[in-house]
C-alpha cells in the first residue's frame, strides 16, 4: 500500500476513534490529552496524534493548552445554549429551503423517509440496551437531520450545520450518563416530525424540530 495513503487512513482511524470517545464521555471534558498515554492507547505516532488532535481542535472538540498540550473541550451551560440556539437556526432555515427547493423535493422525500426508517430501528435497538448501540444510533440520528437540511441548495449552509450538529451531539451523549435514553418519547417526535414533512406542512415541522431539538439536549445537572 502507497505510504502516504496508508498514513491517511491511520490519521482518519485515530481521529474517529478519539472523537467517539471525546463524544461519548470516555475522554472526560476538560481531561487533559498526554501524547506519550494517547500513542499507547491508540497506536499511532506521536506526530500522527497531534495532526490528528490539531483536527479535532479545528472541529471544536480539543482545545490547545499552552503552546504544546491539549485537552478535551470543557463542556458549560452556555456554550450549550448557544449551539442549541445556532443548531435551531441552521436546521429550520434550510428545512424552510429544502420546501423551496422544487426540483429534487421527491428525491429529498425518499431520503427522509430512509433516513428515519434507520433511526427508527437503531432507537428500537437503543431502548433494549443503549450501551451497546449508541455509536450507530448517534450516526443514524445525525444523517436524519442531515437529510432535513439537504434539498436546502446551499452547500455552506450544510457545512455549518453538520459542524454544529455534531457539537450539539456530543452533548445528548453526555446526557445519557446522566438520564436514560429518551426512547419513546424521541422516537415519537421523529414521527411527527416525518409525518409533517412529508405532508408540506412547513410551520408544523419548524415548530416540531425546534422543541425536539430544545428536548434533545437538555442535561440535568451538568
Amino acid at each position: 500500500m502507497n505510504i502516504s495513503v496508508d498514513r491517511k487512513l491511520v490519521g482518519q482511524s485515530a481521529y474517529e476513534q478519539l472523537r467517539n470517545d471525546i463524544m461519548q464521555g470516555k475522554l472526560q471534558p476538560g481531561q487533559k490529552l498526554k501524547l506519550n498515554l494517547l500513542r499507547s492507547e491508540y497506536g499511532v505516532s506521536v506526530n500522527t496524534l497531534r495532526e490528528t488532535l490539531m483536527r479535532l481542535v479545528s472541529d471544536g472538540f480539543v482545545e490547545v493548552e499552552g503552546q504544546k498540550g491539549f485537552k478535551v473541550k470543557p463542556v458549560s451551560v452556555a456554550d450549550l445554549e448557544e449551539l442549541v440556539e445556532l443548531r435551531i437556526t441552521l436546521e429550520t432555515l434550510g428545512l424552510r429551503k429544502s420546501f423551496q427547493n422544487k426540483n429534487d423535493n421527491i428525491d429529498w422525500k425518499a431520503k427522509l423517509i430512509s433516513a428515519h426508517y434507520r433511526l427508527s430501528c437503531m432507537e428500537k435497538l437503543m431502548m433494549e440496551d443503549e450501551t451497546a448501540h449508541v455509536q450507530e444510533w448517534e450516526r443514524a440520528d445525525r444523517d436524519f437531520h442531515m437529510a432535513i437540511v439537504s434539498n436546502c441548495g446551499s452547500k455552506q449552509l450544510m457545512r455549518y450545520h453538520a459542524s454544529i450538529l455534531e457539537l450539539s451531539m456530543r452533548y445528548q451523549l453526555l446526557a445519557l450518563s446522566k438520564r436514560p435514553f429518551r426512547g419513546e418519547a424521541a422516537a415519537g417526535e421523529h414521527r411527527e416530525l416525518l409525518d409533517a414533512l412529508l405532508s408540506d406542512d412547513v410551520e408544523g415541522a419548524v415548530a416540531i424540530l425546534a422543541d425536539h431539538i430544545n428536548k434533545g439536549t437538555e442535561i440535568p445537572n451538568m
